[in-house]
């Protein structure tokens, strides 16, 4: 039985809340290639360009990194938030094609580039090292059950009538408005901001503090290269899964929904908690390694999935995303926690925000590389390319370990 304080207790009641409303809303919104593939007809360009719309719009959290830093007024922020990134899906009624979609998601999307660094915040200054990963886990499979429940109705609602997805959009809106709204009421212990000498122009400022960030804590550099090779292997794939299980595979909503937010989630659900748990009792970079290792298996198993003969190959996608689902568990964690392991004293929201800015650096190139491959190449060579990737990122990480180690242990 978990010992809170009363801090934690008040901080987690609003944080599983919030968990629960936005596993809901990202319910719906992880079939935004989907539905653009099936309901709007969408290209494959464009398919790709609403692939690119999430990770691109962190570009911006350097600067909301900077900006919060040290700030006690970051409610009024997550209030804007929620109106102007999450009520916006109330205009999907006027959505006609794939390109207004776009649109529209680019508005949702631009602020969670904001709320991602707040959260770690509040995990670093909220929560007792002791209690921080598994409070982490639970809050995440929360969030995940709210993503399974959301997923497999919305999946049913489609194929009875696939333009539901608008409705169904604007009710999304408005479970992840009331999101953001319970996460602001939690309270924020702020860090006092670490001011550097010198005056840099605001818009030079991030990416200057950026690389000295690099240079002083070259640990958290050379994750961050691991972290960048596996985000362009995950990356990669989004513009390619869409047309393969509609078009390759003829999967309907339903199955779509069942692979990829069922059991691509179910087993994180079932792990995150046990994940967050022993990331605060062991080194994250061996469990990142072995992770990125694991997801690595994912693009082959999906490849395989039209060539063997032996199993339906709808099953052999179910079997992949099983696979994805426990790789995913250990990936998540550290994608969270991991700048909180780096930061030391300073404010983890200024790391996280380093760490989501690069997801958007890669989210620059990593789908049209993912496009590229597929249209010139074959679908198979983008699952492979992606697979190595992966598996590149485990071995850069496995190596940060061993020399970790023997250094360590040479002292």
């Amino acid at each position: 039985m978990l010992k809170l304080n009363r801090l934690e207790r008040e901080t987690f009641k609003y944080h599983a809340a919030y968990s629960l409303l936005n596993g809901i809303m990202y319910g719906g919104l992880w079939l935004q290639e989907i539905i653009s593939r099936k309901a709007l007809h969408s290209s494959n360009l464009v398919i790709t360009f609403i692939s690119m719309v999430w990770p691109v719009a962190n570009l911006f959290s350097i600067y909301w990194g900077n900006y919060i830093e040290g700030r006690q007024d970051r409610k009024n922020l997550f209030v804007l938030a929620a109106f102007l990134g999450r009520l916006t899906l109330l205009s999907v009624f006027f959505v006609k094609s794939g390109v207004h979609l776009l649109i529209l998601l680019i508005f949702v999307y631009s602020f969670n580039a904001f709320i991602i660094p707040v959260q770690n915040s509040i995990f670093q200054e909220n929560y007792r090292e002791d209690v921080r990963g598994i409070l982490f886990g639970i809050s995440i499979a929360i969030n995940t059950f709210g993503i399974i429940i959301s997923s497999i109705t919305i999946g049913k609602l489609l194929d009875q009538n696939e333009y539901l997805f608008k409705p169904i959009y604007a009710i999304c809106g408005i479970s992840g408005f009331f999101s953001v709204l319970f996460l602001s009421k939690i309270p924020i212990r702020v860090k006092p901001k670490k001011e550097r000498a010198g005056k840099v122009h605001p818009l030079i400022k991030p990416i200057i503090e950026t690389i000295r960030e690099f240079k002083e804590n070259r640990d958290f550099f050379i994750y961050e290269v691991a972290f960048m090779i596996y985000g362009t292997g995950f990356l990669m794939l989004m513009p390619v899964i869409p047309q393969f299980l509609v078009d390759k595979l003829n999967m309907t909503y339903t199955q779509i929904s069942f692979a990829r937010l069922f059991i691509g989630q179910v087993f994180m659900m079932i792990l995150l908690p046990f994940a967050g748990f022993y990331f605060t009792r062991i080194n994250p970079v061996p469990y990142t390694s072995l992770s990125f290792f694991i997801l690595g298996i994912y693009p082959i198993l999906l490849s395989l999935s039209i060539f063997q003969r032996i199993l339906d190959p709808k099953m052999i996608v179910y079997i992949s995303y099983m696979v994805y689902s426990i790789g995913m568990a250990g990936v998540n964690t550290v994608w969270s926690l991991g700048s909180i392991y780096f930061a030391g004293d300073r404010d983890a929201a200024v790391l996280q925000s380093v760490h989501v800015t690069l997801t958007g650096i890669r989210g620059l190139f990593a789908p049209p590389l993912g496009y590229f491959i597929m249209t010139h190449f074959s679908d198979i060579t983008a699952f492979i390319t992606s697979s190595a990737f992966f598996m590149l990122a485990s071995v850069i990480l496995l190596g940060l370990h061993i020399r970790k180690r023997f250094f360590t242990s040479s002292q």
